[in-house]
C-alpha cells in the first residue's frame, strides 16, 4: 500500500522534509533502497481495518391495540343515578339550612340592637325621674302636708325572711304617740 507524502514517522525528522532539497529528495530516499531483488518500502503504513458497518436496528414496538370502553349495566347506571341524586339533594339540603342559620344570625343581630335601644331608652327614662325627685323636697311634703314623722330607733324593727323577698301584714300598725 503506497503512504502518503503527509505521513511522518517517528525516524524521520521534520527539518529534512521541510529543507532545501524539498519533496524530492523526500521521494528519492523513500524509493531509494533497494536491497537484491527486494525493494523494501521504509514507511510503509499498516492497512487499516475496517469493521462492517453496524447498521442499528431502531427498535419497534407493538402497537397497542384499541381497547374498547367498558359498557355500563343498567344496575350499575341506576345505582350511579341514585348515588348522583341523594348527593344532590344533600347539597340542596345543606345550603337550605346555611341560609337559615344566616338568616335567623341576622335576626338576632337585629333584635340584640332592639333590646340595647330598649335599655338605653329606660335608662334615659329612669335617668329623667331620678332628676325629677328632690328628696329634701319630698322630706317636707312628707313632714309638713302630711304630718309623718321620722322613725326612731326603737321603732324600726328588721325581719330576715329567708323564703321569700316579700312580708304579709295581718294587722294594723300601732299608732304612735305624739
Amino acid at each position: 500500500m503506497a503512504t502518503s507524502p503527509n505521513y511522518r514517522s517517528g525516524s524521520r525528522r521534520g527539518s529534512r522534509y521541510r529543507s532545501s532539497q524539498g519533496r524530492d529528495a523526500y521521494r528519492q530516499e523513500r524509493n531509494g533502497y533497494v536491497y537484491g531483488n527486494l525493494a523494501h518500502q521504509l514507511e510503509e503504513v499498516p492497512e487499516r481495518r475496517t469493521q462492517p458497518v453496524r447498521r442499528r436496528r431502531t427498535k419497534t414496538y407493538p402497537q397497542p391495540k384499541p381497547v374498547a370502553m367498558p359498557s355500563i349495566g343498567f344496575s350499575s347506571f341506576v345505582f350511579l343515578m341514585a348515588a348522583l341524586s341523594l348527593v344532590l339533594v344533600a347539597g340542596f339540603m345543606y345550603l337550605h339550612v346555611q341560609s337559615g342559620i344566616t338568616q335567623m344570625k341576622n335576626e338576632v343581630i337585629s333584635l340584640q340592637s332592639e333590646i340595647a335601644d330598649a335599655k338605653q331608652e329606660n335608662d334615659d327614662a329612669y335617668q329623667k325621674v331620678m332628676d325629677s325627685v328632690d328628696l329634701s323636697e319630698v322630706y317636707a311634703i312628707a313632714t309638713g302636708q302630711l304630718g309623718m314623722i321620722q322613725a326612731v330607733d326603737n321603732q324600726v324593727y328588721k325581719y330576715d325572711n329567708k323564703k321569700s323577698d316579700m312580708v304579709k301584714q295581718y294587722g294594723d300598725i300601732p299608732a304612735s304617740s305624739k
